[in-house]
């Protein structure tokens, strides 16, 4: 992979954003080689429970075990290579493959090998499991055997973070999926930088601050227009304190591949709302209140999280071909929470759903722009010096990430 020469303060060369052959090297050593966020608990919140997925031509389903375990799997029987589940998610007790009827439990375990001999050895033939690493409900995978040993030292840091929300007590209220038309990356870039929310976002921008969202939290070197969330900032983390609640950045610590911080919102408003208002009056974990702040979580290379104390909005990225990127989002809220009593959908999703229309506007445009014959890599702002990182993140994998 020609990366050398290439300035991380510049974006990527176009080759970078339109070559297949570059695509199904990204797949190769970043989608099946890392670690990557792909469901959550309330996917899969009973035993027998599964949802199927799909990251590049990988099909792989995750199902709920008996023991309340969550394991994965590739999607394809033993015997003759037929797909074992079909649409996107349901309830299962055992699995049969609808082509000969070879019959798994939830474990993987072969139990029934129709038409073969009655000492054909089933515990050589169980289904092909992947890698699963639950973290605070967040479920992760890993397509590679053995998988990054990073995954231990990223739940040691997120669990405390993610602990009071509770999230094996929550359902999937919504979920919006979008296929953009653009190159994964594009969206990624995007998402690291709120470089472009006040021209962009006027939804976002009414519970979110532009300051500690998109440009870090330099307190050394404040800007006028930073005073009033650095004030509010300050205010909230004696709060956070008396509740414990973790509110330190983590910012992709050790090399680590995720980033955490605690921020306040905006205006006055107690959710992601446009208006200071619950979005859900049912409470998530241990909150006696709806409480100012939310907990974002971002992670390389296909995720970000917003936590607040009545629900939850995250969001992943599969790349669908060099130039298609499912970009998926669900709401989560209490399990007991009742849509029309506790909360109105499209209250609940408004903020979200317009900034991710006028992000992938922002993602499609920039996909068109690169495509133009005219696109030559651009400077990048201080203020986007998360993109920088990404980028430079990206290039590390490309180099480093030995293929399988």
């Amino acid at each position: 992979m020609p990366l050398a020469g290439i300035d991380s303060n510049f974006t990527l060369p176009p080759r970078f954003y339109t070559s297949t052959e570059i695509f199904n090297d990204e797949l190769e050593r970043i989608f099946y080689s890392r670690w990557i966020y792909v469901a959550c608990d309330a996917d899969v919140p009973k035993p027998g429970d599964y949802v199927t997925l799909k990251i590049g031509t990988r099909s792989f389903f995750l199902q709920r075990s008996q023991s309340g375990e969550v394991r994965g799997f590739y999607n394809v029987c033993r015997h003759r290579g037929h797909e074992l589940l079909q649409g996107e998610r349901g309830n299962r007790k055992g699995l049969s493959c609808p082509y000969h009827n070879w019959t798994y439990d939830l474990d993987g375990k072969l139990l029934r090998a129709r038409g073969m001999a009655p000492d054909f050895p089933t515990e050589d033939f169980g289904l092909n499991p992947i890698e699963v690493a639950v973290i605070g409900g967040l479920i992760y995978v890993c397509l590679t055997t053995p998988a990054p040993n990073d995954i231990e030292a990223v739940r040691t840091s997120l669990t405390p973070y993610l602990a009071p929300y509770e999230l094996r007590k929550t359902k999937i209220a919504y979920q919006k999926d979008i296929i953009e038309a653009c190159n994964w990356k594009l969206v990624i870039e995007n998402n690291r930088e709120c470089l472009h929310c006040d021209s962009n976002h006027p939804e976002l921008l009414v519970p979110l601050y532009s300051s500690g969202f998109g440009k870090g939290l330099d307190k050394e070197h404040l800007q006028p227009s930073e005073q009033r969330f650095q004030e509010t900032l300050q205010e909230k983390e004696t709060e956070w304190e008396s509740l414990g609640l973790p509110y330190e950045l983590l910012e992709f610590p050790e090399g680590l591949w995720f980033r955490t911080v605690r921020l306040p919102l905006a205006n006055q408003c107690i959710s992601h709302t446009l208006k200071p208002e619950h979005a859900c009056k049912k409470l998530l974990g241990n909150f006696k209140q709806p409480e100012g702040s939310g907990l974002s979580l971002w992670t390389h290379p296909n995720s970000w999280n917003h936590f607040l104390s009545d629900h939850i909005v995250t969001f992943a990225v599969f790349p669908l071909s060099v130039d298609r990127t499912l970009v998926r989002t669900k709401w989560l809220v209490a399990a007991d929470a009742v849509e029309g009593v506790d909360y109105d959908l499209v209250n609940l999703t408004k903020v979200w759903t317009e900034t991710n229309a006028q992000d992938q506007s922002l993602a499609e445009g920039t996909y068109r722009g690169i495509c133009s014959g005219g696109y030559i890599p651009g400077p990048l702002a201080d203020e986007e010096y998360l993109v920088k990182q990404f980028l430079s993140w990206y290039k590390d994998q490309l180099t480093e990430t030995p293929l399988h």
